[in-house]
């Protein structure tokens, strides 16, 4: 079958449509309150457009042909899905949801005061939080669990996979135990570290952290060697607490502040922990632009 171009009008559709639940031109265009010519016209158009036969006119009226019957399904469809299409622009949040990950320390640091913003302008909206490790945050982007996360320093394999959009911007901190020789000390240079173990983390749940403590260290002119590398930030600050070693934490770390930890400014010129949201480049809800146009303006 060759391949049919159209420059079919919704109008055309609504016409077929009308013309098919009366069978009667006058009838169809007294409903569409139209001319009746003005019907014929229209139908017998987009039937030489298609090059098929829509109706079987006789003196009584309009029956539809085989493929009337099956265009007519299409055209109904189409023509149900724009008037909802409509009712989503005019009431957007609706029934709409929209789905967001987080880390919990990310709440004090600024997400809390975007989402009460943001829900104050959109009180419809049905808005999930779940609190979760980055690495979780991204395999819920990649199945469709959340609609956007908020992730802190995405390593570089995976800035090509999502539209990304920076949020904000916090200085990475030397965690320290509260008895370390240095703990007395306003600020510290990280090459008086040289000597310490230091604490990382797991790779799967917090992608690229590893890579900025390698990175920040090596600025200072050393490598560190990471050992027992966790999964949960407040077992990294119980470790160190412990006495068990050191660790280079984005500065919204310390909302979990513990005993015996002590939280130090780095003196250093290092790059600092940037946080962006993330989202997949095909996900075109209307609520997840929305905030992330909000997130723009901000």
């Amino acid at each position: 079958m060759p391949f049919l171009y159209t420059t079919m009008e919704l109008r055309q559709l609504k016409y077929i449509v009308a013309a098919a639940h009366a069978l009667n031109i006058s009838r169809a265009a007294k409903h569409l309150n139209v001319s009746q010519p003005a019907v014929s016209r229209m139908i017998r158009k987009l039937e030489a457009e298609l090059d098929i036969k829509l109706f079987s006119r006789s003196p009584i009226g309009l029956s539809l042909t085989p493929s009337g019957e099956a265009f007519l399904d299409i055209a109904r469809k189409i023509l149900h899905d724009c008037e909802e299409a409509v009712d989503v622009l005019k009431s957007p949040f609706s029934t709409m949801k929209l789905e967001v990950g987080f880390v919990n320390t990310t709440l004090d640091l600024f997400l809390c005061d975007v989402l009460l913003k943001f829900l104050g302008l959109y009180p419809k909206i049905e808005m999930r939080i779940h609190d979760m490790p980055p690495g979780d945050q991204i395999s819920a982007l990649r199945s469709g669990k959340i609609d956007l996360a908020f992730l802190a320093n995405l390593n570089l394999r995976m800035k090509g996979e999502f539209d990304l959009l920076s949020v904000k911007e916090v200085q990475l901190l030397a965690v320290l135990p509260g008895h370390h020789r240095l703990s007395r000390k306003k600020r510290v240079n990280l090459q008086d570290l040289t000597e310490e173990t230091f604490l990382g983390f797991n790779e799967e749940k917090f992608p690229g952290y590893n890579q900025m403590i390698s990175n920040a260290c090596a600025s200072a002119g050393f490598r560190p060697i990471l050992i027992r590398k966790s999964d949960s930030l407040f077992e990294i600050l119980g470790m160190v607490g412990a006495g068990m070693g050191i660790c280079l934490m984005p500065g919204d770390v310390k909302v979990l502040s513990q005993s015996n930890v002590t939280f130090m400014t780095i003196e250093n010129s290092i790059e600092p922990v940037r946080f962006v949201a993330a989202w997949l480049p095909g996900n075109l809800q209307i609520p997840l632009r929305n905030l992330v146009e909000y997130l723009r303006e901000q």
